[in-house]
């Protein structure tokens, strides 16, 4: 093999693994943004029964 064929084979597989990471960061995004969402709903729940807490306990 000679050099330009080692070349081609290796931009072929940094090209192949920067497709892939861009897939797994789109992931990791979607993640993030589900967990944010689900982070601010039960955030939500938390003080709405906080809330009520404070209206039982008020004299």
């Amino acid at each position: 093999m000679d050099i330009f064929d080692t070349l081609e084979q290796r931009v072929e597989e940094l090209v192949a693994l920067k497709k892939a990471l861009e897939e797994e960061n789109a992931t990791l995004r979607a993640e993030v943004a589900r967990l944010s969402e689900e982070k601010k709903a039960v955030a939500e729940r938390i003080d709405g029964l906080l809330a009520k807490l404070q209206v039982e306990l008020e004299p």
